[in-house]
């Protein structure tokens, strides 16, 4: 009789608790891979499967490289993708982590693991699936759940119908549930759900004749181009906004939300905030060329020209410098990016509240003119117009942008995940800005939508 060694998993399969004996009663060798369990588990962390083998092969034992990768799975020694070797023990931190960042941001895997490096935990994507896998987080519902998963999206995005969300599409209607609601919505539930409960805002979002696009438009990375302007169409009623756009990633830099937009101490103030918690100045910004932005084109260029300072550059270069270097203007319909901010904007958030001030007005409940209806309009719908547009920002930053095959070099992605690419912008000297920004004058309550 021939007799063949059982694997452990061969054992416990055909249901014994030990390998047979030989049929003269000898006990059956020792496996040698159980002889050196020890210092393979030991050299997992730090060595490559073929260091491994070396390592072994100099200690006696001879063995192949796909043996021990058998014999690793067996043992349930398992690498993480993308490191050399890595066992990382998975905390508590990391799976609270991993449990965020999963059901409030659209991130796959990966990214999901390369956030968690930048906060200093140590994983991988493989690493993060299997933490989802574990913990019953999965990215497609199956079988008997589907069901429950389908009512419960109904009932989320009734809810969300009814709030802020009362204009989104299936794609911002997916964002925003995940990253305020926390809630997984697949796309067929949410258009079933949209379908039912506004069909009309379905119909109105249908394709039909639309303005010819421009083919590519094309920039170097993030903070090569913020693109700057105010929207006024709730100026009537005493309500201004101003917001600036990263041109790469379209990602939104600031969203300022007041009754002041206009003035050039405003728009610099609302710079000074955004590049003081970047650490960055765009290497250009464009604008129109209104009167709110000669002050801020001269304070950019005075941060451009100590940049170039610091960085050394030739006495012929610096001394040919000019503002066009670093400021682009342009008109306010030519400046494309964040003209399409503003129509989403309009479409996302803000028409309703226009056609119903539109409608006090017509009713004679509301006067341009008189103080007392300015103020009142103010202080019931200012607080909610800035909860509605702080949602807006944060589901724009984070919903992803379709590839478009006709655009060859179109950039899609997630807006927060593109900001991340390799920057373009320049370092601005801190003590320098905080001279430029000491000159201004402090005067009322300053309200600027928190971008991060």
């Amino acid at each position: 009789m021939i007799l063949t060694l059982l694997s452990p998993v061969q054992v416990a399969a055909a249901g014994m608790d030990s390998p047979p004996e030989s049929c003269d009663g000898a006990e059956t060798p020792l496996d040698p891979f159980d002889e050196h369990k020890e210092d393979i588990q030991a050299m997992i962390d730090d060595y490559t499967s073929k260091e491994i083998v070396q390592e072994l092969s100099q200690r006696g034992f001879q063995t192949s490289q796909r043996s021990l990768e058998r014999r690793l799975q067996i043992w349930g020694f398992r690498r993480q993708s993308g490191a050399r070797g890595t066992n990382t023990p998975v905390s508590e931190a990391l799976i609270n982590a991993v449990d965020d960042l999963f059901h409030h941001t659209l991130l796959n895997d990966a990214q999901i693991a390369a956030r968690l490096l930048e906060q200093g935990l140590q994983t991988t994507g493989r690493q993060v699936r299997s933490i989802r896998q574990r913990s019953g987080w999965l990215r497609v519902t199956s079988g008997p759940d589907r069901a429950a998963r389908a009512a419960a999206t109904f009932q989320q995005v009734e809810q969300v119908l009814n709030g802020p969300g009362r204009t989104f599409g299936r794609g911002w209607m997916i964002t925003y549930l995940r990253q305020h609601c926390g809630f997984k919505a697949h796309q067929r539930d949410v258009i079933a759900a949209q379908r039912q409960l506004d069909p009309e805002g379905v119909a109105t979002r249908q394709p039909g004749s639309r303005k010819k696009r421009l083919e590519n438009y094309i920039t170097s990375g993030p903070n090569f181009l913020w693109c700057l302007d105010g929207h006024d169409k709730l100026a009537q009623f005493g309500m201004q906004i101003y917001a600036a756009i990263d041109a790469y990633s379209r990602k939104i830099i600031w969203y300022y939300c007041g009754n002041s937009n206009r003035t050039a101490i405003s728009v610099v103030r609302q710079y000074f905030i955004a590049v003081k918690s970047l650490g960055l100045c765009p290497r250009f910004i464009r604008t129109d060329r209104g009167t709110e932005t000669v002050l801020l084109a001269a304070i950019h260029f005075s941060l451009f020209i100590e940049a170039c300072l610091a960085e050394q550059w030739p006495d012929d270069e610096y001394q040919e410098l000019q503002i066009s270097h670093c400021y682009i203007y342009g008109k306010s319909t030519h400046n494309v990016k964040i003209e399409s901010l503003w129509r989403q904007q309009r479409f996302q958030c803000t028409d309703p509240w226009i056609d119903y001030f539109k409608t006090l007005q017509a009713q004679g409940l509301y006067r341009q003119d008189l103080l007392a209806d300015q103020v009142v309009i103010l202080f019931l719908f200012m607080p909610l117009l800035r909860k509605e547009l702080t949602a807006f920002v944060s589901t724009h930053n984070a919903h992803p942008i379709r590839a478009q095959k006709h655009r060859s070099q179109h950039v899609s992605g997630i807006p927060d995940e593109l900001y991340r690419h390799q920057q373009h912008g320049f370092e601005a000297n801190n003590e320098v800005l905080t001279a430029l920004q000491a000159t201004l004058p402090e005067y009322g309550k300053y309200y600027l939508i928190d971008w991060q």
